[in-house]
């Protein structure tokens, strides 16, 4: 769990007023614990978090491939940084689709332009189209990335449960309460080195630093009868 991860709830929760029961999909917190845990931003909430490993913030042991909930049980679902870890990642796709209740939303998160983590694997990279089409069976979809859109760091996709006509806004105002939120910062060394570096060696090398700010947040409407 980064800053941005986390800011990308945080605004998800204030922009949609996020819904109960919530299901976090890899919830074992690796790092920082005051940072990974997610349940403070859904107070009276019903939350279950589950994992493939016991260990803090699991309260059940699951795999996002075969997922033992019943159809429509949750009406928000968390997978942050999650599925580039599960090989059948199409059957994963599919067990978010099923859990999320009617009208629920769905937001998954995945490291793109990052070092083979493994957890206990890591298999793949998602382009931000890549997400759309793994999720298009949601009604309605919100996409992005942060920095540069030929390598961005972090990707991610929100699958809402039924059409919605006020994607364009939705989008506006969740990309707005997430930079209110996310405090993540390179160090200074990191943006000395991006600026001397890019001008020596040329801007591509460095995107990560000098592209840290950008932040882009799409929508994307299944079309009529698909």
């Amino acid at each position: 769990m980064d800053g941005l991860t986390r800011a990308l709830v945080e605004g998800a929760a204030a922009a949609f007023r996020l819904q109960g029961p919530v299901l976090e999909i890899g919830s074992r917190q690796v790092q920082d614990l005051d940072l990974a845990n997610l349940r403070p931003l859904f107070p009276g909430l019903e939350y279950i978090g589950c994992d493939m490993e016991p260990g803090p913030g699991v309260d059940r042991i699951e795999r996002v491939e075969a997922l033992t909930f019943p159809d429509g049980w949750a009406k928000t679902v968390l997978c942050l940084n999650v599925l580039e870890h599960a090989w059948e990642v199409r059957r994963g796709v599919s067990e978010i689709q099923r859990v999320t209740a009617p009208g629920g939303m769905a937001l998954v998160s995945s490291a793109f332009n990052f070092d083979i983590h493994a957890f206990p694997d890591d298999y793949w990279r998602f382009t931000p189209h890549a997400l759309v089409r793994l999720f298009e069976g949601f009604e309605s979809l919100l996409y992005g990335w942060q920095g540069h859109p030929h390598s961005p760091r972090l990707v991610f996709v929100l699958g809402i449960k039924g059409r919605r006509d006020d994607l364009d806004d939705l989008a506006a105002a969740w990309r707005r309460e997430i930079l209110a939120r996310w405090k993540e910062r390179p160090s200074w060394w990191a943006r000395l080195g991006a600026g001397i570096g890019g001008s020596l060696f040329g801007k591509r090398y460095f995107r990560n630093i000098r592209h840290w700010w950008d932040l882009t947040i799409r929508a994307h409407r299944k079309e009529e009868g698909g």
